[in-house]
């Protein structure tokens, strides 16, 4: 993604007002979903009080911003879980490292990922670094589960929440990162979490079973017979593991909300763009309450699913299911 894209530019203008008036706090606590710009947000503040222009909105080229940008600036530290749990070890090192004198300014930053994580001896062990900071340091915390952090920790930070992205604004950060308009539409229904949908194109096994997905329910749509035989010979060769068998069926329920959408609204921005007219016209052959029994028996499927259920025998059941209810439709 590209660094100038910013998702929350309500926060943004917060943070370049605070910059430019030398009003930052010495503690912030970004909380919020995945995907909605934490880490990002954090990254810019850094690069706000590094900038070599010094204005309060980092010009995202210089060599400080860059460094920032790339891991390699030796004044701002950035702590993620090691495997599970952020340790005790990786604090007391970022407290050392903190101790020291900036190499090049008295300003310090860390940005802890994931903090809800902290083991309990770690989470102590930063709530003192909070209490009693040694010099001129920032520290942000980053978390999506608020509720996991010791009282004293959140007393002692700023709250910021950053909330969920509207659909509109992920397709355009995704189509602003290099995606395909019809890439970008049906992604951004899969996943909130920017990173994880470009990830997600790179896919081999998806970018297959979006057309696969289409097709089957198409068969299914037409109450053809060749829908069961599909499962077994385009479907089940295509998907590995649990994570391909839920995101089947996630495909199938995105598919089944644009066309509940689009009985809505024609103007509805669906999420498999290069089927809208086909959509549609579903969309006007079918009851509402009709789709809302289907997506109810896809989401019994994927409970299946979780319940390590047979994958072939969940989707011919949830073959057999949709089919039934679209011959009593008609």
């Amino acid at each position: 993604m590209s660094t100038n894209t910013i998702k929350q530019p309500s926060i943004q203008r917060l943070f370049i007002q605070l910059l430019q008036t030398n009003r930052l706090q010495h503690a912030y606590l970004f909380e919020g979903k995945m995907g909605t710009g934490k880490k990002d947000m954090a990254k810019y503040v850094a690069k706000g009080l590094f900038c070599i222009e010094q204005t309060g909105e980092p010009c995202q080229n210089c060599h400080a911003c860059n460094r920032i940008e790339t891991k390699q600036h030796p004044d701002v530290v950035e702590v993620e879980p090691d495997g599970q749990s952020i340790k005790i070890g990786q604090i007391r090192e970022l407290k050392e490292a903190f101790t020291k004198s900036g190499l090049e300014s008295r300003k310090k930053i860390v940005i802890v990922e994931d903090v809800e994580k902290m083991t309990n001896q770690a989470a102590n062990s930063l709530l003192k670094f909070l209490e009693e900071p040694d010099g001129d340091i920032l520290v942000i915390l980053l978390t999506t589960a608020r509720h996991r952090l010791l009282p004293t920790i959140l007393s002692r930070c700023q709250l910021i929440h950053f909330p969920q992205l509207s659909k509109k604004m992920q397709r355009e950060n995704l189509e602003a990162a290099g995606l395909s308009e019809d890439r970008a539409a049906l992604l951004s229904q899969l996943t909130a979490d920017t990173t994880e949908a470009l990830e997600l194109a790179e896919n081999d096994t998806l970018k297959e079973l979006i057309p696969v997905v289409w097709k089957w329910f198409s068969f299914i749509f037409k109450k053809d017979g060749q829908s069961f035989v599909f499962v077994h010979t385009d479907i089940m060769p295509l998907v590995k593991d649990k994570k391909d068998h839920m995101r089947t069926l996630d495909l199938l329920l995105i598919l089944l909300q644009d066309i509940l959408n689009s009985q809505v609204s024609e103007d509805y921005a669906v999420a498999y763009l290069k089927h809208k007219s086909a959509i549609q016209k579903m969309a006007d052959s079918v009851s509402i309450v009709s789709l809302a029994h289907m997506m109810e028996h896809v989401l019994t499927a994927k409970k299946q699913l979780e319940s390590n259920v047979a994958a072939q025998g969940v989707f011919e059941d949830c073959t057999l299911q949709l089919m039934t209810i679209m011959t009593d439709e008609h």
